[in-house]
């Protein structure tokens, strides 16, 4: 009989919990994955892979499709601002305009420059701006000898 009521009310609990979840996404519009988060001025912000659905010519139809970047910033982490596209795969001139291979990026600041790091097909590019939003400058070329995906900075 006592084990009846634990499973009474773990299940209670479960059922009243269930509305909390997923009140409040952050990214509400579109899908993204991979995301870096820093703390730049008292803002938070957020610098995730966009995912779009494969184009219909696409010849990989069931592999992600990130052809851009976009960056969100909340001062309270409950109202979030999405600043738009920061850098996309037509501005950088060593990817393919069908590429669809820029994913986990990440983002840091060194002396009043924000520098984005990006990968695309198993290079790494670096995009800068005098802000944490954008507007960002891609660099012409990937970083010599950096070859592979998903860069995260480190500062010592």
């Amino acid at each position: 009989m006592k084990l009846q009521n634990y499973g009474f009310l773990a299940g209670a609990l479960m059922l009243l919990s269930a509305p909390l979840m997923a009140q409040n996404p952050i990214i509400r519009d579109n899908f993204s994955a991979d995301p870096s988060a820093h703390v730049f001025n008292g803002r938070v912000y957020l610098y995730p892979s966009h995912d779009i659905p494969a184009p219909y010519d696409y010849n990989r139809k069931d592999w992600f499709c990130m052809a851009d970047y976009h960056v969100y910033s909340s001062d309270n982490l409950v109202d979030w601002v999405d600043h738009g596209v920061i850098v996309d795969q037509s501005y950088v001139p060593w990817v393919g305009a069908h590429s669809y291979n820029m994913w986990a990026p990440d983002c840091n600041e060194k002396d009043g420059k924000y520098y984005f790091y990006f990968p695309a097909n198993n290079r790494i590019g670096v995009a800068t701006s005098d802000q944490p939003y954008g507007p960002f400058r891609v660099d012409q070329q990937p970083i010599q000898g950096a070859n592979g995906i998903d860069p995260c900075i480190f500062i010592d």
